[in-house]
């Protein structure tokens, strides 16, 4: 695959890019999250992702170097479908004007528009299914976790005043490429010339991530210089596998699909301190925490069709009106009940009949009962 020219040729409108130096917002020192190499760090230094997740690993594995640039090596976890691959067509349109753009300002880095989609994919389903307006501004927030520092995310204060997450306590990862507010600062960028550099605008959050994954001199037309900047990206060897198959699949070629409209909503306002961290919400789910499984970049069907088996039909019950004869039980009347027959104890002893002679009972019966008849009654 050439990892030269875009796929698609589409004018460059950036007059004023905007690129170069930090834009202080709302922290007096937002830069403490970026170190020497512009990479972001929590408050003690330590290394996060873009998206403030904190990594899972110090350094990029050295099999995935290894497989960087075989597809085949890297595609085994990448869930790629069959049949041709589709992009919203404003997302499409971010990423090879990106691409445009950083050919003539960054030639050395070779940025190919595939990786920014790629990207963008895994990080928004390309915000959202291209649920933006015509400026490229997400038409509802795309919001990260609360980098509050609970779970698997840095503890990053707020540094924008709450200008793109919303929250005034805690910095909140934002917009189709989810940038930290303050890694923004650093790699702010104009990409459609409006004058604005706001990372909840695709086109504008798309230039920014191609000028961090150019960031430090690479060449992404290397396989494993390619790899290390989306390790920079994302410190986890599964994303950038993902990624990497992804970018590849695009490269082969893609058509762009019907923008998702959805409602405008604005940015939702955090609660003091913030709350425990979740998934970057999703089209179709959120996200699993493991960025190997990236979210579905199809529009979702409408739910206000649901299929017939997901809810059952209640508005043809069972004729209940008609109910079998078990509900017209017969006579009221129990049924007779047999009354055991009376039982007598055996006898203490046996009567004989009168006018016959008895005689010895056997062994095992009572015995004769005395004839007292003849006896005088008692006198008181």
């Amino acid at each position: 695959m050439a990892w030269g020219a875009p796929l698609l040729a589409l004018p460059l409108m950036v007059p004023g890019s905007g690129i170069g130096g930090f834009t202080l917002l709302g922290d007096a020192s937002p830069s403490r999250y970026l170190d020497a190499q512009g990479q972001p760090v929590d408050a003690q230094g330590n290394p996060v992702s873009v998206n403030g997740s904190l990594p899972n690993g110090d350094s990029i594995g050295q099999q995935l170097l290894a497989d960087a640039g075989n597809p085949d090596a890297l595609n085994g976890n990448a869930g790629l479908p069959s049949g041709p691959l589709g992009i919203p067509g404003s997302a499409l349109k971010a990423y090879t004007r990106a691409a445009d753009h950083l050919a003539a300002t960054q030639p050395g880095c070779n940025m190919h528009w595939s990786l920014l989609a790629s990207i963008g994919r895994i990080e928004s389903g390309h915000a959202r299914g291209g649920n933006v307006d015509v400026a490229g501004y997400t038409r509802a927030p795309i919001l990260g976790p609360v980098l509050n520092g609970a779970g698997p995310v840095a503890a990053i204060s707020d540094t924008d005043g709450g200008a793109y997450d919303g929250d005034t306590v805690w910095d909140r990862a934002v917009g189709p490429m989810q940038f930290i507010p303050s890694t923004w600062q650093g790699y702010a960028s104009d990409g459609n010339g409006d004058g604005d550099r706001n990372p909840n605008n695709i086109y504008d959050a798309t230039l920014g991530a191609g000028r961090y994954l150019c960031s430090g001199g690479l060449n992404t037309a290397d396989p494993q210089q390619r790899a290390t900047a989306v390790f920079r990206y994302n410190h986890s060897d599964s994303y950038v596998r993902t990624v990497l198959s992804w970018a590849e699949a695009y490269a082969g070629g893609v058509h762009p699909t019907t923008d998702h409209q959805g409602p405008i909503l604005a940015a939702p306002q955090a609660p003091s301190g913030g709350g425990a961290p979740g998934e970057v919400p999703l089209p179709s789910v959120p996200p699993s925490s493991d960025p190997s499984a990236p979210p579905s970049t199809s529009n979702p069907p409408s739910s206000s069709n649901p299929p017939s088996s997901s809810i059952p039909s209640t508005t043809n019950p069972p004729s209940s009106s008609n109910p079998p004869s078990s509900t017209n039980p017969p006579s009221s009347t129990p049924p007779e009940t047999t009354t055991p027959p009376e039982t007598t104890p055996p006898p203490d002893c046996v009567t004989p009949e009168p006018g016959t002679t008895p005689e010895p009972p056997a062994e095992g019966e009572p015995p004769l009962c005395e004839d007292t008849s003849s006896e005088a009654p008692t006198t008181p």
